[in-house]
């Protein structure tokens, strides 16, 4: 009987810490950001198709066509320039599982069923208002500006933004409709974290692979500054990313520092845009010391070259 007694005791102790390790665990993936473990999963192969830009087509009906918005395909393609787009440039399409041939088709039949859906929605006024005609619908052209294949140093002065026009010429030429959407590019809102070549950039690379970051090759014990004024939600070793410091910023931003060498902050603590959090010390397979950095909106990785001076 003592002996059952005995098992029965150890069982419980046992569950008990089992719950609690388990509950240590969920609760330390909920806190921990997401951006981590998409950065990690962003190394396979990305899901998508390559779309060879065709006479007449603009980036705005390349993306109506295939129904993403013109931002994301701008950023993850590195188009800053929307505003004129090269015939026979590639395009690629992320998470889509064949080529559309005709895209202007495609991209007019995708604007008639939102014309339809507002009309529809205007349709139905309010009780003894009557409802206004729906405005007509628009589209955007864009330029394909390709990323260019030697590095370039982050000091080497800020990049023109796009035209604030949002009228854009076709590829091959032509007169161009307009459109309400345009491509938000925010220079300057946040700093560089360090002072080096750009070798690798956000999005697709010509591996076929996906980042979520911009790879930043430095001298060794660079010390790598906060991009904005915030609150570090994170810091720790992180396994497959050594070093990482996660910072919290306003406006529902984030900005992630991989790689690093050492850390000289702490979770919870507040830190000011410029002020040290890190240095830098990992080396490549090439023996360069790098930095891996991310931006995130509402959770999501943006292109940092559209948000950096």
């Amino acid at each position: 009987m003592t002996r059952v007694a005995g098992v029965s005791l150890f069982l419980a102790v046992f569950r008990g810490r089992y719950f609690i390790v388990c509950l240590f665990l969920s609760i330390t993936a909920l806190f921990l950001p997401a951006g981590c473990a998409n950065s990690l999963a962003q190394k396979s192969q990305a899901s998508g198709v390559y779309h060879i830009v065709k006479k007449g087509e603009t980036l705005y009906s390349i993306s109506r066509a295939y129904s993403i918005s013109l931002q994301d395909l701008a950023e993850i393609n590195n188009i800053e320039d929307v505003a004129i787009i090269r015939e026979s440039a590639v395009i690629f399409i992320p998470h889509a599982d064949q080529v559309i041939e005709d895209v202007m088709v495609s991209a007019e039949r995708a604007a008639a069923d939102t014309d339809r859906g507002k009309k529809t929605k205007d349709a139905k006024p309010s009780a003894g208002e009557k409802a206004s005609p729906p405005s007509p619908a628009s589209s955007l052209q864009g330029k394909d500006s390709p990323a260019p294949a030697k590095p370039f140093r982050t000091d080497s002065g800020p990049v023109s933004p796009a035209p604030k026009s949002d009228k854009t010429a076709a590829a091959g030429g032509g007169k161009a409709p307009v459109s309400e959407e345009k491509v938000v590019m925010e220079k300057g809102r946040f700093a560089w974290p360090v002072r080096g070549d750009v070798k690798t950039r956000f999005g697709i690379q010509p591996n076929k692979t996906y980042h979520n970051w911009i790879k930043i090759v430095c001298p060794e014990g660079t010390g790598v500054k906060a991009a904005a004024g915030g609150t570090v939600i994170f810091s720790a070793n992180l396994k497959g990313f050594s070093e990482t410091v996660i910072i919290r910023h306003a406006n529902d931003f984030a900005t992630v520092y991989t790689h690093l060498g050492k850390r000289s902050v702490r979770a919870d603590q507040d830190v000011g845009k410029g002020q040290i959090i890190g240095y830098a010390g990992r080396t490549d397979e090439a023996g360069e010391t790098y930095l891996h950095f991310e931006i995130r909106f509402k959770g999501k990785a943006r292109n940092p070259l559209f948000y950096l001076p």
